[in-house]
C-alpha cells in the first residue's frame, strides 16, 4: 500500500466519522419532531371525536428552539381557532358552574394527579400524554436554586408548593407534583383546556383571545387577522418577569416588565422593548395599553419613549444610581462562558436526574443573563436622556 493511500485514508475515516455522527444526530432531530407531531395529530383527532373543534389552519412548529402554535395559511380577524366544549373542560362544567379560586383549584389539581394515574385509561390520555411533564424553578435543587444568585429566593420558586400544603387536603406525591406544576404553567381562568395551552404568550403580538359560551369554550383571532407563517399568540397577562420565569418557565422578549429592591428597600421597575427602548417607572395606564391594546411595535416604542421623556431628571438619576449599586457575583459576560461550557456538556448527556440538573442550571443562568443584561439596558437608555439633557438636545416635559 502507497504512503499517498494510507494519508488518503487517514484523512477520510475522521471526515467520514464526523458525518455520520451528524446524520445520526439530524435524523434522532427529525424522529422527535416526528412524535411530536404525531402526537399533536392524536390530540387534534381527540379532541374532534370528543365533540371539540380545531381549525386546519394551523398546527404545531418549532422557531428558534421554541415549540409553539403556527399558521400554515391566513387566518381572518373573527375565525374560530379552537372550540372546546365543557366536558372536555378540567375544572368547569358550564358557564355557569366555573372554577373558583381556593378550594376549586385544589379540586382541579387533584382531579387531573387522579387522570394522570389512570394513565391510558383517562379520557384526557392524549392530552396528558402530550403535554408531558415540565420542569420549573419550583424543581429546582438548593445548588442550582444558588445559580439565580438572589433573583429568586428558595421561597420564591416554592410559593405555589406551600399554597398547595396549607389549602389543599392531600399529599404532594411525584404525580401530584406533575399536575401542580402543569396547572400552575397551563391553566386558563376555567381550568386546564387541552390544545388552548399550547399556544405561547406575547402580550406585544397577542393575536387570539378566548371566548366562553354556553356549549364550552372558543379561541378566536383578534386584530387585524393572522398572516401565513406567523405565530398564534395568548396573552398570560401582565407579569413581572420573575413571576413568568416562576410560574412558566421563561421570559417574554417583549414588552418585558423587570422590577428589582435595592438594599434599602426601595422597588423599581421598568418595562423592556426592542431597539434598546425602556419604560422606566412605567404608570397603570402605560401598563394597561401594554396588556389590553392591539398595536404595532412602533406604537409600543412610541408609547414608551414618550413615557420616560416625560420623567424628571431627578427620577431618572434616582433609577440609574438604584440599578448601579446592584451587584452581582459575576458579570452576564462571565455568565455566558458558563452557559455556552454547561450547554456542551448538556449536549452529551442522556436522560436522567443528572441531566435534569444540568438543564436547571441552564435555565436559571439563562435567566440571570436576561436580568443583567434588562439592568444594563434601562441604565445605558436613562444615561442617554440625561446626557441629552445636559447637552441641550432636550428638555424635561
Amino acid at each position: 500500500m502507497s504512503k499517498q493511500t494510507l494519508v488518503d485514508r487517514a484523512f477520510f475515516w475522521p471526515i467520514a466519522i464526523c458525518y455520520w455522527l451528524l446524520l445520526l444526530i439530524r435524523c434522532s432531530a427529525n424522529a422527535s419532531q416526528r412524535d411530536a407531531d404525531a402526537g399533536y395529530a392524536r390530540l387534534r383527532s381527540w379532541m374532534r371525536e370528543n365533540g371539540g373543534r380545531v381549525n386546519d389552519r394551523f398546527g404545531v412548529a418549532e422557531k428558534d428552539g421554541i415549540r409553539g402554535i403556527q399558521a400554515f395559511t391566513d387566518i381572518e380577524e373573527g375565525s374560530e381557532l379552537l372550540f372546546c366544549p365543557w366536558h372536555l373542560v378540567i375544572g368547569s362544567s358550564s358557564l355557569q358552574d366555573q372554577m373558583q379560586s381556593g378550594d376549586g383549584m385544589c379540586s382541579v389539581v387533584d382531579e387531573m394527579a387522579k387522570e394522570i394515574s389512570l394513565g391510558a385509561d383517562s379520557l384526557w390520555y392524549p392530552y396528558l400524554d402530550y403535554i408531558g411533564g415540565q420542569r420549573l424553578p419550583a424543581d429546582f435543587v438548593s445548588d442550582v436554586l444558588l445559580d439565580l444568585q438572589g433573583l429568586l429566593t428558595s421561597q420564591d420558586v416554592t410559593r405555589h408548593i406551600h399554597w398547595f400544603d396549607q389549602r389543599c387536603d392531600g399529599e404532594l406525591d411525584v404525580t401530584a407534583k406533575q399536575s401542580l406544576v402543569a396547572f400552575i404553567s397551563r391553566a386558563s381562568e376555567v381550568g386546564m383546556i387541552p390544545i388552548y395551552d399550547l399556544f405561547n404568550h406575547h402580550n406585544g403580538k397577542r393575536n387570539a383571545k378566548l371566548s366562553l359560551t354556553d356549549e364550552g369554550v372558543q379561541l378566536l383571532v383578534v386584530g387585524d387577522g393572522i398572516s401565513s407563517g406567523d405565530e398564534i399568540y395568548l396573552s398570560y397577562g401582565l407579569k413581572t418577569a420573575s413571576t413568568m420565569y416562576r410560574d412558566y418557565g421563561f421570559v417574554e422578549v417583549w414588552p418585558t416588565a423587570w422590577n428589582f429592591q435595592t438594599a434599602e428597600g426601595n422597588n423599581f421597575a421598568f418595562l423592556k422593548f426592542p431597539n434598546g427602548i425602556v419604560a422606566i417607572n412605567p404608570s397603570a395606564d402605560l401598563l394597561r395599553v401594554v396588556w389590553q391594546s392591539n398595536i404595532s411595535l412602533e406604537e409600543y416604542l412610541l408609547l414608551a419613549t414618550e413615557h420616560t421623556e416625560s420623567l424628571s431628571s431627578t427620577d431618572l438619576e434616582t433609577f440609574a444610581k438604584a440599578v448601579e449599586n446592584e451587584h452581582f457575583p459575576t458579570t452576564f459576560e462571565v455568565d455566558e462562558i458558563t452557559l455556552a461550557l454547561l450547554l456542551e456538556q448538556e449536549r452529551g448527556m442522556i436522560a436522567t436526574d443528572s441531566s435534569d440538573n444540568i438543564s436547571d442550571r441552564v435555565s436559571a443562568i439563562r435567566y440571570r443573563i436576561a436580568h443583567k443584561k434588562a439592568l444594563a439596558s434601562a441604565k445605558l437608555y436613562c444615561n442617554a436622556i440625561l446626557t441629552k439633557r445636559m447637552t441641550g438636545g432636550s428638555q424635561e416635559l
